[in-house]
């Protein structure tokens, strides 16, 4: 086998690997109907470091806005 060079070249080869790779039927008893759904995407953590600069960003911009409309009437 010739050897590969970089990573492109080892992913195509894998491809190749693949796509030659013979698919298996379902098992005979089972219809496609009474095969397991795929597991549901699992939700993220709360993150509280972006909750923390999400609040500083309002904070920031109500101040802002405040100084703007305060300096205006002035």
């Amino acid at each position: 086998m010739a050897e590969l060079t970089n990573l492109t070249d080892r992913i195509t080869h894998l491809r190749d690997r693949k796509a030659s790779a013979p698919v298996t039927p379902p098992p005979p008893g089972e219809s496609p109907r009474k095969q397991k759904k795929a597991t549901p995407e699992r939700r993220l953590a709360t993150d509280y470091f972006m909750l923390f600069a999400y609040g500083l960003l309002a904070v920031a911009l109500i101040a802002q806005g405040l100084l703007l409309v305060w300096l205006d009437v002035i």
